[in-house]
C-alpha cells in the first residue's frame, strides 16, 4: 500500500514538473497570458518561415552559381608553394615603375594586398603595396576574363597576402590620392595568391601610417601604440614610411662612402672586441672572452690614428659603437652605427673642417635629389621642412655663438659649456640670422675640451 502511494506521489510530481516546463515566462518573470502566448506563436511561425525562405534562397543561389559557367576559372586561385621548380621568362614590373605613359600595356606585378573594398558582386578594388609604393587595382566583371566568382575570390584575399597579378595599365579619370602611385590604375586580368595570411593580424597597416595631424583632425582613426609596433616589428617595418626611413638611412651611409672615396679616403674595418678599454674604463661593456675578459670597442679612434700615422692620409669607417652609458636620453645610446673619419692636414685644421662641411653638403643635396621619393613618403606621416644649408657652410666661432645667446637673454660665461637647451636655441637663432640649419662651431675654449686638444696659438 505504501509503495503504491509513493508511486502515485512520484507521478504527480513528474506531471507537475512537466507542466511547469511548458509554462512560458515573460520578461517580468510571470507566466504569459493566453493572448501573449498566441502572439508569441505567430512570431515564432513568422521567424520559421523567414529562415526557411532564406535557406531556400541560399540553396537556389548556390545552385545558380554551381550551374553558372565560370569563364574566369583559369585566371585566379592559389598557387602551389614556390619550390623553385622552374624559371619562366615572365617580366615583372615594380609598382614604382608604373607611369601614365604605360597606359594600355599589360604588366605582371607581385605585391602584398594592403586592403580590399568590394563595390558590388561584380566589382572590387585592391590596394597593392611593394616596398615604399602603393597602387590601386580593380576587378570588374566582363564577358571574357573576369567572372563574378573571380571578384568574390579577390575580395576574400586576406590582407598582407602576397599576390601575383597580370593587369592592364589604365589612366584613372581622377588621380588615386590614397596611393603613392596615383597616376595609373591596374585593371586586373589574372590574380593568384602566392603566399596567403592564415592568422589574424595584430593591426592594420593603414592604422600604423596615420600622421599626428590626421589623428588630431579625425578622432575615429585607429592608432597603433609603440609596444604593439615593437612586439610585431616585422609587420611594422612593412609600412611604406618605415621602409622609406631605412632606405634613407642606407642612403646616408652610401653618400658618406661616396664622398670620402672620391676624396681619396680608404675605408677601414677595425676590431670591436678589444683587450683593453679604448677610452677610459667606466663606460665600457666588459664581456667574457673564453678564459679571460674583453671589452666592446667604444670608438675606432686608436685604429684611425694608427692608419694616419701609417700614411693612409684619409680613412673612414661605418661600424657599430658600444658605450655603457646608463642614461635615458636621445644623446646616450648603448649601441649605434658610427660614421667615423680621420684625415691628416698639411697646414691648418680648417682643411679638415672644410672637407667635413663639404661632405655634409654633398649628403644633404643628394638626399633631396636622389631620394626625394622616400623623403616625400616620410614627410607624409612625419611632416618636416628640407634642411636649409649653403654651399659654403657657415663657420661660427664659439665666442660669437656665446654673444648671440647672450643677446637673446641666455646667461653663460665665456668659457662655459653649452647646455642642450642652449644648443637648440643657438640653432634657432642661427637659422633666423644666417638662414641656415647647418653650421660648424669652431674655437671651443680649452676648459670644455679634452686634454689632447691643440691650443689656439693666438688665443690660448
Amino acid at each position: 500500500m505504501a509503495e503504491q502511494e509513493h508511486q502515485q506521489a512520484s507521478e504527480q510530481v513528474n506531471e507537475l514538473a512537466q507542466k511547469m516546463e511548458e509554462v512560458i515566462l515573460g520578461e517580468d518573470g510571470l507566466p504569459l497570458s493566453k493572448k501573449a502566448l498566441k502572439k508569441r506563436e505567430k512570431e515564432l511561425e513568422k521567424e520559421k518561415k523567414k529562415q526557411e525562405r532564406l535557406a531556400r534562397e541560399a540553396e537556389e543561389r548556390a545552385a545558380r552559381e554551381a550551374a553558372e559557367v565560370d569563364h574566369g576559372v583559369d585566371n585566379y586561385g592559389r598557387s602551389a608553394i614556390n619550390m623553385s621548380r622552374e624559371k619562366t621568362e615572365t617580366k615583372w614590373t615594380a609598382l614604382g615603375e608604373l607611369t601614365a605613359e604605360m597606359a594600355g600595356q599589360l604588366v605582371n606585378v607581385q605585391a602584398r594586398v594592403q586592403g580590399s573594398r568590394p563595390v558590388s558582386g561584380k566589382m572590387c578594388f585592391l590596394v597593392l603595396r611593394e616596398g615604399v609604393e602603393t597602387a590601386q587595382a580593380v576587378l570588374s566583371v566582363d564577358a571574357d576574363t573576369v567572372s563574378k566568382k573571380m571578384v568574390k575570390f579577390a575580395t576574400s584575399i586576406p590582407n598582407e597576402s602576397i599576390v601575383s597579378i597580370t593587369a592592364q595599365v589604365v589612366k584613372p579619370d581622377v588621380p588615386v590620392e590614397s596611393c603613392t602611385v596615383g597616376t595609373v590604375e591596374l585593371q586586373v586580368r589574372k590574380v593568384f595568391v602566392t603566399s596567403e595570411v592564415k592568422i589574424p593580424l595584430p593591426f592594420a597597416l593603414e592604422d600604423a601610417m596615420h600622421s599626428e595631424e590626421a589623428c588630431a583632425r579625425d578622432a575615429t582613426l585607429n592608432r597603433v601604440g609603440l609596444d604593439t609596433r615593437l612586439n610585431n616589428r616585422t609587420m611594422d617595418l612593412r609600412t611604406i614610411t618605415n621602409n622609406a626611413i631605412f632606405k634613407i638611412q642606407a642612403a646616408v651611409c652610401q653618400l658618406f662612402r661616396e664622398y670620402l672615396t672620391n676624396e681619396g679616403a680608404t675605408e677601414i674595418h677595425t676590431p670591436k672586441i678589444i683587450s683593453t678599454a679604448s677610452e677610459g674604463g667606466s663606460n665600457v661593456f666588459k664581456i667574457t672572452y673564453f678564459k679571460g675578459a674583453a671589452y666592446l670597442a667604444q670608438s675606432p679612434q686608436l685604429y684611425k690614428q694608427a692608419c694616419i700615422a701609417a700614411d693612409f692620409g684619409k680613412v673612414y669607417e661605418i661600424a657599430p659603437v658600444f658605450r655603457a652609458e646608463d642614461s635615458n636620453t636621445q644623446r646616450h645610446l648603448t649601441e649605434y652605427v658610427g660614421l667615423d673619419l680621420e684625415c691628416s692636414f698639411r697646414e691648418h685644421y680648417h682643411e679638415v673642417m672644410n672637407m667635413i662641411g663639404s661632405m655634409f653638403v654633398y649628403i644633404f643635396k643628394n638626399l633631396e635629389l636622389r631620394w626625394a621619393r622616400e623623403l616625400e613618403i616620410v614627410r607624409r606621416q612625419y611632416p618636416s621642412e628640407p634642411i636649409k644649408f649653403d654651399d659654403q657652410p657657415l663657420r661660427l666661432e664659439y665666442k660669437d655663438a656665446v654673444a648671440l645667446l647672450r643677446a637673446h637673454g641666455e646667461e653663460m660665461g665665456d668659457f662655459d659649456d653649452m647646455t642642450t637647451p642652449q644648443e637648440k636655441t643657438l640653432g634657432r637663432l642661427v637659422r633666423e640670422k644666417y638662414g641656415t640649419d647647418f653650421y660648424m662651431l669652431d674655437k671651443f675654449p680649452l676648459s670644455v675640451r679634452p686634454f689632447y686638444t691643440m691650443p689656439d696659438p693666438t688665443d690660448a
